[in-house]
């Protein structure tokens, strides 16, 4: 059997394990029978297995953050808030409403959770760029000081988003651009947004020690 690198380390691996780009809990029953292919990628078990927590979170947290599209309100309702009866479903339950902050309306006070601010969840977006460059075969490995990410602030002018490649899967779970730019120390450009409504922009730097830590 043909040895394969790992898509996340770089790891030599003889073991076909793969991993999901997207993490495959963001998927509600509806969609177990979707004919879209789910992006897979080799990988190691132990970064296999890495990021399995913090997947959970991230679409605990994801299934929450605004206005939610039909397919988030239905892994809501069919996943989320099953999953809170687990062994782990305290905890779980603890960690989203630990993010939530306090906003005053003009009607009464609300509560926000902000996926930007949450490091957990911005790993699994690191995460997801890095398979994605493995898989676009745009650069890989990629650590994580490399990729710098936030949750889409500004709106990107029409001419980058038309020169940006475009891709889902699923539109309503998740679709994604991306464009290679290397250029100013930025290997790569990547926008990427959950259900429709949480759009994140990530940087892929050329070299290390671009971004600040």
């Amino acid at each position: 059997m043909t040895a394969l690198h790992c898509a996340y380390c770089g790891k030599r691996v003889t073991k076909r394990d793969k991993e999901h780009v997207f993490p495959k809990c963001l998927y509600p029953p509806s969609k177990a029978k979707s004919k879209v292919q789910r992006l897979t990628i080799p990988s190691c078990r132990d970064c296999n297995d890495g990021w399995a927590d913090d997947e959970a979170h991230f679409r605990n947290e994801i299934a929450i953050a605004g206005e939610p599209n039909p397919a988030r309100r239905e892994l809501w309702e069919a996943n989320v808030l099953r999953s809170f009866d687990k062994i782990d479903g305290l905890r779980r339950a603890r960690d989203i409403v630990d993010r939530m902050k306090p906003v005053s309306t003009d009607a009464d006070i609300r509560y926000k959770i902000y996926p930007g601010e949450d490091e957990r969840v911005i790993r699994v977006v690191r995460k997801a760029i890095k398979g994605l460059c493995y898989y676009h075969k745009v650069l890989t490995p990629v650590s994580d000081s490399r990729i710098w990410v936030d949750v889409l602030k500004y709106v990107i002018v029409p001419e980058f988003l038309d020169q940006m490649s475009h891709h889902h899967r699923e539109q309503d779970i998740v679709e994604y651009r991306y464009r290679v730019l290397n250029e100013h120390g930025i290997n790569s450009a990547w926008l990427i947004t959950f259900f429709e409504r949480v759009p994140f922009i990530g940087l892929v730097s050329a070299s290390e020690n671009v971004f600040p830590k």
